[in-house]
């Protein structure tokens, strides 16, 4: 029956082309009859405008209908023709299709008989694209357009009627200069209005396509524009050239005025978010040859207008408009240097590579030795093979199209201010180090489930409570479903959020209103808003809904989460709610109640099943004296002790995480991670409170104290009574058993809760605790030398004063942490490094120890005096035989951490460093996450800019995935000695990643190519290593065919490099500009209060090996 219905919906839409294209060619005919009719300049000019534009809609036209009749022919192909035939379904005449005159195009071939291979794959274009005059229309240019036109022409509407207003005042006032200035702006807007609508008018005759072709992108393509839609600062240049086939206003003939009076004259004027900034000369030819430098301060738009003046009127009236975004014109001048870089010097993309087959490609470099770096072609050693700098294009130089009809030739070049340039001409593609970014989390409002958080938007947001537009687009947004509202509203949201349990009775449920909408598809071709989340409705009619009774509208998958008040305002339903709460307050005050039970009863009151289920122990529990012991299931706070609630906050201010996404805090010495994944380490967490035989969790400890047990050890350690783990011979350990407890299955996720709360912790475990044989702290280390320096704070050369030896120690100071909220993140990078001890795996970082003092957190770590891998690739290009041999002992480094539930996030060759033995140690575990299983997901933003996989910078949640991107972006520079991703600033080179394709230099191994290539899709589920093998698709490639991974994790492998050093404590291998300073910590004014420093207990541990 579906089938049927889109049969017969694709024969009407044919018969509608068909209808056009009469219509057109009777317009085109027409026109060429008038040509030959009339001598008249203006009217020919005008004329031939109309036969261009009507060329343009025909070829449109022939172009969508020999899609249609391609998908007609595909549904033919899989259905019976009887089926589908029927008096409803239009014929289309054949014969009516074959134009006699050779005047006309000649489709009709293709039209009468389409592809047997469907339609063409349509041309991708860029916003700029699509602006320009020549570009074809499409049904991607017709939905910007139709979107684009139906917002302005409300907005200018919108201005209109200010301006009525104030002309109105002005009026009663006697103002004649301020009356006849609004006048004048009157004038414009109706004549501005006029234009959107004719031009308005023409995108909709050619809208046909409204199901499925005119949707906007999906949240992808959504999550694109906002990244591009950030308010940019620079200079501005235009040159404005010309105009052509402008619909120039009619000039005014009157015998009682001069010839001189009688003349129309033409100019540009340049405004930049409303506000005019330049104005180019009048002319009479359409020619202006004029450049402007413009200084843009965080704007978005520009808009160029076009004006016509008689000189007897006073007033100039506008004849075409033309819009541009700054982004979008910097995103095209990125292009355009990509763009002049394929293809010279032998660099092509991987889908551009010359031959049809792998062998046609060279498998090694031209000289035949591994040894010896890739050979860039064309390019000279050590210069910039493709840099930017290499690019000589001076802006965009094109005709834009002008609304309603017209085009004008621009040069358009925009130059950001303040940007901090990559160095881009430097040698080996100007590699250089970068900070990793974590996009912190605001403060969270929550209210009825929904957690807002304050967000900046660059699109006109509409409020979701008040229908009202947000100013400055600073509003408040839900984490969880996008509810988005005024600062000022969101306490009056009524409605709950998907992620708020449904057990219990909300406030919204006791109004009598539960009318639900009736949401039918819309076909969207003007500026709606969604009522739930803010933003304007794609075109279309695929993700478009509209209630048919009460007229609202919203996305297709924002649709179950609008409230069923069909009929009933948003703010009425807030005003029922209040009464109703008023009256609720005027009967409970006429309630007696016990002095000790009134907080108790207004925050909660327990269902009776839950007060059965409690313990005797409980229920003999007082409150005061003198008090029954009711009540029996709160605690001090007035909350339910035998249900925790995981979206409480726990004692720290952070919440108790929800069961998809376990916390440690929340673990008890029973519960245990997957074998093989956790191993208990050194102790490290004190468990004073757990020898009391407290349950692990029970509720929120009192403020100002500090509870370990509430914090507690890191899941799968144990308490401090158990000893030191030797580390275990294999690469995967073997679990833990626990008395008690089954087995659990591999890649089994812990419970949130603790499967016996009840169960108190064994004595004999801390009767067994061994003494600490030494204590670690800052007397026991000399300071040499500052190896590192950053907002975190500093890694420094020291030397320990027992034996000798050298070690770096990080230095985090307190009070950053506490600022910016870091707690967490620091035991989570403690956690890590307790991970890589456990079995002290070759190619990552040791731990010796880390402690602590009043103003400062320490962590101590073996001492790689080789430097990183940044330093030595911008010394010297590496070969093809030493990048492999790195490439897999990281390789070797990640699969650790996958294996125990790690992402590791931040690969880069800063972060890589080199032994004297010539091998790697991967290092800096801030912004590792862990409980990152195979399939488990998580949505932080942060990375190196570089380094970040598409599905991050697109706010997608991600999981292991994430790595494997960064590892191909890692073995690219490797190999190539650059980034396959560059820009001038992180704006840049975030789009480079969403858009660009890496280039290869065609000397390059096909089998180095075949992994790139797989590595860096963007598809996480496409991507090499995304399924549940991780690491081993990766040694399955043919790039490590001749690689023995066993040997190189047993460092069977001879290295290539061996770095050299003149001294133990030498640090000539770091940069020099933190190793010449004073090694010393700087003074910490500031002083942490005694529940501050309390985040930091049980921080202090040592490594066995070290414990001597």
């Amino acid at each position: 029956m579906v089938r049927i219905f889109q049969g017969q919906e694709i024969d009407q839409k044919i018969a509608d082309v068909y209808k056009h294209i009469q219509t057109e060619r009777k317009i085109l005919e027409a026109s060429q009859l008038l040509r030959q009719a009339t001598t008249n300049q203006d009217v020919l000019r005008r004329n031939e405008a109309k036969i261009r534009e009507t060329e343009r809609s025909l070829s449109y036209f022939e172009d969508t209908l020999r899609e249609l009749q391609a998908r007609k022919q595909q549904q033919l192909q899989g259905e019976d023709p009887s089926r589908l035939a029927g008096p409803a379904s239009p014929q289309v005449p054949p014969k009516e299709f074959d134009p006699r005159s050779g005047r006309y195009p000649n489709p009709q071939e293709a039209m009468g008989r389409p592809s047997q291979g469907g339609p063409p794959k349509p041309k991708t274009y860029s916003n700029l694209d699509l602006i320009k005059a020549d570009t074809p229309i499409t049904p991607t240019k017709i939905s910007r357009m139709l979107h684009q036109l139906e917002f302005k022409l409300q907005v200018e509407m919108q201005y209109k009627k200010g301006i009525d207003k104030m002309a109105k005042l002005y009026q009663a006032d006697g103002d004649k200069k301020s009356r006849a200035d609004a006048e004048s702006k009157k004038v414009e807007s109706e004549k501005k209005i006029t234009l959107l609508q004719t031009a308005l008018k023409r995108y909709k005759n050619l809208h046909i396509l409204d199901d499925h072709d005119l949707d906007a992108p999906g949240p992808d393509g959504e999550r694109k524009d906002k990244l591009r839609s950030k308010p940019l600062s620079g200079t501005l240049y235009v040159t404005v050239k010309g105009a052509r086939e402008l619909d120039h206003a009619p000039v005014v003939i009157s015998r009682s005025r001069s010839a001189s009076k009688q003349i129309s004259e033409t100019h540009v004027a340049i405004k930049v978010e409303g506000t005019q900034l330049a104005r180019s000369h009048p002319s009479r030819t359409d020619r202006w040859n004029e450049e402007f430098e413009i200084t843009v301060d965080k704007a978005n738009e520009v808009e160029i207008a076009v004006y016509d003046k008689q000189v007897s009127e006073p007033h100039a009236v506008p004849i075409g408009l033309l819009w541009i975004r700054i982004n979008d014109l910097v995103d095209a001048l990125r292009r355009q240097k990509v763009g002049m870089e394929t293809g010279q010097g032998g660099w092509f993309t991987a889908g551009a590579m010359p031959g049809d087959s792998p062998t046609s490609i060279p498998q090694y470099p031209h000289s035949g030795d591994m040894n010896a770096p890739l050979s860039y072609g064309g390019a000279a050693p050590g210069s910039a093979p493709m840099g930017f700098g290499a690019a000589t294009a001076e802006g965009v130089d094109a005709w834009f199209a002008v609304e309603p009809a017209g085009a004008i030739a621009l040069n358009l070049n925009f130059v950001k201010e303040n940007v901090r340039k990559r160095p881009l001409d430097g040698p080996l593609g100007g590699l250089g180090r970068q900070g990793a970014v974590r996009k912190r989390k605001g403060e969270v409002h929550e209210m009825n489930g929904h957690k807002f958080v304050q967000r900046q938007f660059y699109q006109i947001m509409l409020c979701a409570f008040c229908n009202d537009f947000l100013l400055n687009a600073l509003g408040y947004q839900c984490e969880d479903c996008r509810y988005t509202c005024h600062k000022k509203c969101y306490e009056k949201v009524v409605t709950k959020c998907i992620s708020k349990s449904n057990t219990g009775e909300g406030d919204e449920e006791k109004i009598n209103h539960r009318i639900p909408h009736r949401f039918e598809p819309l076909t969207n071709i003007g500026a709606n808003w969604c009522c739930h989340c803010g933003y304007m409705l794609p075109l279309g009619r695929k993700n478009a809904r509209k209630c048919s009774e009460c007229d609202i509208t919203c996305h297709a998958n924002c649709a179950h989460l609008v409230p069923d008040f069909c009929g009933m305002s948003m703010e009425t339903a807030n005003e029922l709610l209040r009464n109703w709460r008023d009256i609720n307050r005027a009967r409970g005050d006429k309630n007696t109640r016990p002095p000790g039970r009134q907080f108790a009863e207004h925050t909660h009151s327990p269902s009776p099943s839950v007060d059965s289920q409690l313990s005797p122990a409980v229920d003999r529990m007082k409150l005061g004296p003198g008090q029954e012991p009711a009540l029996p299931s709160v605690d001090a706070y007035g909350r339910p002790i035998s249900v925790p609630t995981p979206d409480r906050f726990s004692q720290d201010g952070r919440y108790y995480q929800q069961q998809q996404a376990p916390s440690y805090t929340q673990q008890g010495p029973g519960a245990r991670p997957p074998p093989g994944a956790r191993v208990p380490p050194p102790p490290g967490y004190p468990q004073e409170p757990l020898a009391q035989g407290q349950p692990p969790i029970q509720g929120r400890p009192p403020p100002g104290t500090y509870d370990p047990s509430v914090m507690g050890a890191p899941e799968g350690y144990p308490p401090s009574g158990y000893p030191a783990v030797r580390p275990l011979p294999s690469q995967t350990p073997a679990p833990v058993k626990q008395a008690g407890l089954p087995p659990t299955p591999l890649q089994q996720r812990p419970p949130s809760f603790p499967s016996q709360p009840q169960r108190p912790i064994p004595q004999q475990q801390i009767v067994q605790k061994p003494a600490r044989k030494r204590k670690v702290g800052l007397d026991d280390f000399n300071f040499l030398a500052v190896l590192g320096k950053g907002n975190f704070g500093k890694v420094m050369l020291a030397e320990e004063k027992k034996t000798n030896g050298l070690y770096a120690i990080k230095v985090l100071k307190k009070e950053f942490i506490i600022d910016n909220d870091e707690v967490e993140s620091t035991r989570s990078e403690k956690r890590v490094f307790l991970a890589a001890a456990r079995e002290r795996h070759p190619f990552l970082l040791e731990l010796h120890s880390c402690f602590q003092t009043e103003t400062r957190v320490y962590f101590v770590m073996e001492y790689v005096s080789g430097g990183d891998l940044m330093l030595h690739i911008q010394r010297k290009q590496f070969s093809l035989r030493q990048a492999k041999f790195y490439a897999s002992e990281v390789l070797l480094a990640l699969e650790y951490f996958h294996a125990n539930g790690i992402i590791y996030r931040d690969l880069k060759l800063d972060n890589i460093l080199l032994t004297l033995d010539g091998h790697v140690k991967v290092a800096d575990y801030g912004l590792c996450k862990e409980e990152m299983w195979y399939g488990q997901t998580t949505s932080t933003f942060c990375g190196t800019p570089e380094f970040m996989a598409p599905e991050i910078l697109l706010e997608q949640r991600y999981g292991r995935a994430v790595d494997w991107w960064a590892f191909g972006v890692l073995t690219y520079e490797m190999l190539l000695g650059q980034s396959p991703f560059r820009g001038d600033d992180e704006d840049e080179i975030f789009d480079a990643i969403l858009e660009d394709e890496p280039l290869y230099p065609i000397t390059m191994p096909r089998d180095a190519v075949s992994i790139l290539q797989k590595l860096l899709t963007r598809d996480p589920a496409r991507r090499l290593g995304s399924g549940k093998e991780d690491a081993e698709e990766i040694k399955r490639q043919p790039f490590f065919k001749d690689v023995n991974f066993d040997d190189i994790l047993n460092k069977r492998i001879p290295p290539t490099y061996f770095p050299t050093i003149n001294g133990s404590a030498d640090t000539s291998n770091f940069d020099e500009e933190f190793t010449r300073e004073q090694p010393t910590l700087t003074p910490v004014h500031g002083q942490l209060s005694s529940r501050d420093q309390a985040e930091f207990n049980g921080f202090s541990w040592v490594a066995s090996w070290a414990d001597d």
